[in-house]
């Protein structure tokens, strides 16, 4: 596992890659960067099974890269253009929060992922949920049942669009209160699609 940088419109891009496989890239909630993943244990674990990318946006408090503010859809795309820089094509992604909405905006734009996983995402906006109704990447949400930032009850919101997986006594950062049955939902979704 190493720590590298690379450079995208000018801007400094930090994220942490290990494991060995096919790609698969990691996003942060606003409150962590790329350090919380391995951290918790779960890109160690993840790591067993692919080549992960855990890359720091450039956005929330805690991210080593530089920052910018923009709308969540710009992100979106700054985030395409970061995989183009590190050779990746469509890996799956996985986004906490924020980076959750990310995720889906990424998609909605017509973007390329093997599979996308989104934990607790908030911006749940009309316009965003009907532009994920054309959207053919496989969606898994995950919430916890104690969330208090995006409720559980939003899961309603996307389970047109996404399998929806709610963990038992876990709050908004459920990845990171239940960790061993995250990474399990995780590691079977992507086993059928990726």
């Amino acid at each position: 596992m190493g720590e590298a940088q690379i450079d995208v419109e000018g801007r400094r891009v930090r994220y942490i890659h290990g494991g060995s496989g096919k790609p698969l890239v990691m996003l942060h909630g606003w409150s962590f960067n790329a350090d919380t993943w391995v951290e918790s244990g779960i890109f160690a674990r993840l790591a067993q099974r692919y080549s992960v990318y855990a890359v720091d946006m450039p956005y929330g408090i805690r991210s080593k890269s530089d920052k910018f503010r923009a709308p969540r859809p710009e992100y979106a795309v700054f985030l395409r253009r970061v995989l183009d820089r590190l050779g990746l094509g469509a890996p799956p992604l996985v986004g906490p929060s924020a980076s959750g909405e990310v995720v889906l905006w990424y998609l909605a734009r017509g973007y390329p992922a093997a599979a996308a996983v989104v934990v607790g995402p908030v911006g749940l906006t009309e316009e965003l949920l009907e532009k994920l109704r054309g959207v053919k990447t496989p969606i898994l949400a995950i919430w916890g049942d104690r969330d208090e930032i995006s409720p559980p009850s939003n899961a309603e919101l996307l389970k047109d669009v996404a399998r929806v997986v709610i963990l038992k006594d876990a709050g908004h950062p459920a990845y990171l209160d239940r960790p061993e049955e995250f990474v399990k939902v995780v590691l079977d979704f992507f086993a059928e699609f990726y």
